[in-house]
């Protein structure tokens, strides 16, 4: 969860400092993976989403993978061996043990829920339709995804 938010937050702050609005760089980062890519990917696999994407998307995925790969390799060995040496869980367990970590964490998920980024979140989902689609949705063309276009 901590590689995923940070790397949507790393987006979200580079598409900021380019001029975006917060609903633009929230939707171009948070919208588009979680409402979209992401569920793609569950049902069809990342073979499938590199196959049956736009060319811009394909290049450039397979053009940064690798970068990303590079970049995100050294935190993901420092934190398995954190974990497999004990380290991890000892920290965990200190933290969370101390008597005002109720009070802690309380603050650490205020800085999370109060960033502009999750605040532009809020805004998203609450303009999101709350009702069920209406009958005959189901038939309409380009509702049943790629394959029955």
């Amino acid at each position: 969860m901590g590689a995923i938010a940070g790397i949507m937050e790393a987006q979200y702050d580079t598409l900021r400092e380019h001029g975006h609005s917060p609903s633009e760089a929230f939707n171009e980062t948070v919208e588009e993976f979680t409402e979209s890519l992401i569920k793609l990917v569950a049902e069809n696999g990342m073979d499938w989403m590199y196959a049956n994407c736009s060319a811009t998307a394909q290049r450039g995925a397979l053009d940064w993978k690798p970068k990303f790969k590079e970049a995100t390799m050294p935190v993901f060995k420092e934190l398995y061996h954190r974990v497999a040496s004990g380290a991890e869980t000892k920290r965990v367990i200190e933290v969370c043990g101390r008597p005002d970590y109720r009070e802690i964490l309380g603050k650490e998920l205020a800085v999370i829920h109060d960033s502009e980024m999750w605040r532009a979140g809020q805004a998203t989902r609450d303009l999101r339709p709350h009702e069920e689609a209406k009958s005959g949705a189901g038939e309409a063309k380009g509702t049943g995804g790629r394959q029955s276009n």
